[in-house]
């Protein structure tokens, strides 16, 4: 038997990244708790091309709850493929969300570009994140 709750974001209007030794240790485990997370590090903010979106889902199984979240974007700005990196992302309510830790295991990044079309259509990068851990996705404060 599996319980899956699916969050889907009211639209992410902000997307940031961070190495993950700027986030304190073991924030999932103090939302956990009951906790509230804070991030004290300044942020990488990208500029989005199109909007971007985020959706969490909370699976039962192994007798345990897993996480899984996943981000997508387009945007222009280089993004870190070389370096342990957490996403920070603002939803249209202005609520801030953790995907990722300090810890292992860190967001899986995947960058695919494309060239700009003749008639002056931009290049692009398209982005998407995804993230499983007890926790992937983590109500936070700025």
């Amino acid at each position: 038997m599996s319980y899956t709750d699916c969050n889907r974001m009211p639209g992410v209007v902000r997307v940031m990244w961070l190495r993950a030794e700027q986030i304190a240790p073991h924030v999932a485990e103090k939302y956990v708790a009951g906790v509230p997370v804070a991030i004290g590090a300044q942020g990488n903010e990208l500029r989005l091309v199109t909007d971007a979106t985020a959706k969490g889902i909370t699976t039962y199984e192994n007798n345990g709850l897993v996480g899984e979240c996943t981000l997508e974007f387009k945007t222009m700005d280089s993004v870190p493929m070389d370096e342990d990196v957490v996403w920070v992302v603002q939803d249209a309510e202005g609520h801030w969300w953790l995907i990722g830790a300090r810890e292992r295991n860190y967001p899986v990044t995947e960058v695919s570009s494309s060239a700009g079309s003749p008639g002056g259509d931009p290049a692009v990068s398209t982005v998407k994140v995804t993230h499983k851990a007890v926790v992937a996705l983590i109500p936070v404060a700025l």
